[in-house]
């Protein structure tokens, strides 16, 4: 017990020094644990803040392929449960960036004893260690193995056996809605060929996804909102434009998902390789603006609807094409 404690009591003064070294000052990047004594199978989580300025992120220093890439284990063999969405913060007061970039991350471990995490690299930077310690779970004292238990008698109720037999039910439903659509398509044809003409009904064709988008961003372009102080309504509707645009020109599912999510699918798309870079940057600072509340000058706000612009025009199908 001595020699247990007098580990312990190592560890703290270790983990007291990083926590130290860490908080000195606001680091370019951290990674923290929510609590540093753990049992078998308890979680932690384990969050990662990188401040950045607006240069570094338009520059795109914290893409995706910046980041651990963990996915059953962590650094220091932490098994991972789960991992958050990148968030996007304000940076703290006195801080030297500009915005914060946060992740999460919730893990656990099996084994009992202390586990090091060894400084993780984001991108050009580097975390500082910090040490876990894992305990084994209280015990009751002399436990002896229960009696095993009686078979439990259980009955379906009415609901329960129609939601086990829906497959049937639903069958039965769509066997019978084939045969109405069979009848009323016989008795339809049945009547036109007795000498009713048909009437030809004009179907007015749908506008081309690149017309609709470039007449949205002609209006964001013509009406200078961010000037009147709704930048964030103005990169909010752009970036919408653009992602309905992925999706009617290159059947992205890209309206209702994230940037990061957006940026992800770029490499397996049609989308030309030469936009990947300047779609991610311009994606990215809407997001700045809009859920950091970060201001951009005039001519960035304009730059990044006439990019939008020039991609609608160099990707729109040719006359060939049509």
């Amino acid at each position: 017990m001595a020699g247990l404690d007098s580990h312990r009591i190592c560890a703290a003064v270790w983990v007291c020094g990083m926590l130290v070294l860490t908080f000195q000052g606001w680091s370019q990047v951290s990674l923290q644990p929510d609590t540093t004594a753990l049992q078998w199978g308890e979680r932690v989580q384990l969050t990662a803040n990188w401040l950045l300025t607006l240069e570094e992120l338009n520059a795109g220093v914290a893409d995706s392929a910046a980041w651990p890439a963990w996915t059953d284990t962590t650094a220091g063999g932490l098994e991972v449960l789960a991992e958050s969405s990148l968030d996007t913060l304000p940076s703290p007061v006195g801080a030297s960036g500009d915005v914060v970039l946060q992740k999460a991350w919730l893990v656990t471990s099996w084994d009992s004893g202390f586990v090091v995490v060894p400084p993780v690299a984001f991108g050009p930077h580097m975390t500082q260690p910090f040490m876990l310690e894992v305990v084994t779970p209280d015990l009751e004292q002399e436990a002896q193995p229960k009696p095993a238990q009686g078979i439990v008698v259980f009955e379906w109720t009415l609901w329960e056996q129609l939601v086990r037999t829906w497959p049937w039910w639903a069958g039965a439903l769509l066997v019978l809605a084939l045969v109405f659509v069979a009848w009323k398509w016989g008795w339809r044809r049945d009547g036109a060929s007795d000498g009713e003409a048909a009437r030809e009904v004009d179907v007015v064709p749908a506008r081309p996804p690149h017309e609709i988008a470039l007449e949205a961003l002609d209006r964001l372009i013509a009406e200078k909102a961010w000037q009147r102080g709704e930048a964030k309504e103005v990169q909010a509707e752009a970036s919408l434009v653009i992602r309905r645009y992925l999706e009617g020109q290159f059947d992205m599912r890209a309206a209702e998902k994230t940037t990061d999510e957006v940026v992800a699918m770029l490499g397996s798309s049609r989308v030309p390789s030469g936009w990947h870079e300047r779609l991610t940057r311009a994606l990215g600072q809407a997001d700045m603006v809009k859920f950091a509340k970060g201001e951009l000058p005039d001519l960035t706000h304009l730059s990044t609807l006439e990019a939008y612009r020039d991609f609608v025009l160099e990707t729109q199908p040719s006359h060939d094409d049509a």
